[in-house]
């Protein structure tokens, strides 16, 4: 609360008293006793905002240690699921860093309202309490995590889903806005354009896929996607794999694996994402065909067919990633 605020606050109330009084000639007329009144006026209602703005400091100041002290209380259940030699507590978190973890979620959480108008309503951080509850897949964890939290609602609430709540939405806001990304945009559809013009002059599917490569060679990868279904032999992909294109995206490809030396891959197009087979099955039919500029979480993609088969589906990928999240977050003032 400002000074301001507070004194409206006080205002508001039943402390208002006059501080002047006016003669019937419009003049200002003050005896020694009104002044005198008028001073012990002015002074108490400047020592109750003094003492007001203590107390909201001192209320602020609380919530923050409370929220460090839960936040300290989450992240020992997840130290002491640890394995293997490990740092005290204390060292592998340091006050400072947890102090700055608790400040970054309440940053995030200004962002989303400031830059987007979403305030986080009782009904949506009920909602997001239920939908952890009822989906995490790990409930024991979970429900550790609640007794280090004293089994209070309200703190895990607070401490626990406020935070993934806030950092969901606004992971979400920052990926679909386009005024943020629209320079991504425009350059990957001016690509596309060049390579429809090219083609349009009978440019073949070699010379477009070496004109997609002439400026962008560290954005392009190729891959072969085999349209039958995956033999039952190799009926689901390794872990490894999963998890690359779960993180770096459907055309992600594995170089050397941990596991020992590489062994021949091949990409099944009925494992890329449900959304992307439906786009690409329609506008990558034969060779030298450009796909539409497709928006992912990510950035944005655009295909060129090399080859096309019965059997297996060649394209050129151009992947040009969007603005990152960090650092758009840093430059954003709380």
């Amino acid at each position: 609360m400002t000074e301001m605020n507070a004194i409206k606050a006080v205002q508001g109330g039943n402390l208002r008293r006059p501080f002047f009084f006016f003669s019937t000639t419009g003049k200002k007329a003050m005896t020694r006793g009104s002044f005198a009144r008028c001073f012990s006026d002015i002074l108490f209602q400047k020592c109750y905002v003094v003492l007001l703005l203590t107390l909201c400091s001192t209320a602020s100041a609380v919530d923050f240690a409370t929220l460090c002290a839960d936040h300290a209380a989450i992240e020992r259940v997840y130290y002491n699921h640890r394995t293997g030699t490990k740092a005290s507590f204390e060292e592998t978190l340091p006050r400072a860093t947890l102090e700055n973890l608790v400040q970054q979620d309440l940053k995030k959480e200004s962002v989303l309202r400031k830059n987007y108008g979403i305030t986080i309503t009782p009904a949506l951080l009920d909602a997001e309490v239920n939908r952890i509850n009822t989906t995490t897949r790990a409930p024991e964890m979970l429900a550790e995590i609640k007794a280090a939290l004293g089994n209070d609602p309200t703190r895990f609430a607070e401490a626990f889903a406020r935070p993934i709540l806030v950092e969901r939405l606004l992971h979400d806001k920052f990926e679909n806005d386009d005024a943020l990304h629209a320079a991504k945009r425009h350059e990957s559809e001016q690509i596309r354009n060049s390579l429809l013009a090219a083609r349009t002059n009978g440019a073949t599917a070699p010379q477009l896929l070496a004109q997609l490569k002439k400026a962008n060679t560290n954005a392009v990868t190729e891959t072969t996607w085999q349209l039958t279904p995956r033999p039952a032999e190799t009926n689901a992909p390794a872990a490894d794999e999963l998890d690359i294109k779960k993180r770096f995206g459907p055309d992600a490809q594995i170089i050397s694996g941990p596991h020992g030396p590489a062994k021949e891959q091949k990409f099944y197009f009925e494992e890329l994402p449900p959304a992307l087979q439906n786009v690409l099955r329609v506008q990558l039919r034969h060779p030298g065909d450009v796909s539409a500029v497709i928006e992912t979480p990510g950035g944005f993609l655009l295909y060129v067919v090399s080859e096309k088969s019965q059997t297996t589906l060649s394209a050129a990928c151009l992947s040009l990633p969007k603005r990152s999240y960090e650092e758009w977050l840093t430059e954003q003032k709380p």
